[in-house]
């Protein structure tokens, strides 16, 4: 059974597990930049959320992290930044389509009034499914590799 739950401190080595298995596009389309584990500094960033500002979430079968989705609020609370991940095997069963309700709903009961995330061009999967999930795109300005999604909460 995939259970969804905040992301603890605790997490830290499952965390590093989960990315470690993400196949090297993954890795690439979820931190925009290859990378085979997190630093140590990033790692206890991504684990250690605050729940208000910075939202993290994970997906795990057993003790296992599967998939991962966060937001973090700007200075002033308008907008959250948000990213998802899942594990190449999960993908396509509906894990993202969970972290991200779950994710827009924390947002919207923060007083949040959209989320942005910036895509790679590349990444047609994450494209189609942000679209389908009632997002707008459009081309990042300064820098023609991404793509911003954005979807209004109110």
């Amino acid at each position: 059974m995939i259970a969804l739950r905040p992301i603890v401190a605790q997490d830290q080595e499952a965390f590093q597990a989960f990315v470690r298995e993400l196949s090297p596009e993954s890795r690439i389309n979820r931190f925009l930049m290859p990378v085979r584990e997190l630093a140590p500094a990033v790692l206890t960033a991504l684990t250690q959320p605050d729940q208000a500002s910075h939202v993290g979430l994970v997906a795990t079968e057993d003790a296992r992290i599967i998939g991962e989705g966060r937001y973090v609020a700007r200075a002033d609370g308008s907008r959250g930044e948000f990213a998802i991940a899942v594990t190449d095997r999960w993908q396509r069963r509906g894990i993202g389509t969970r972290l991200l309700a779950a994710l827009t709903a924390a947002a919207h009961r923060a007083g949040i009034a959209a989320l942005e995330g910036e895509i790679l061009r590349t990444n047609v999967a994450m494209l189609k499914f942000v679209l389908s999930a009632g997002f707008r795109l459009r081309i990042c300005p300064g820098d023609g590799t991404l793509t911003i999604a954005e979807r209004l909460l109110a």
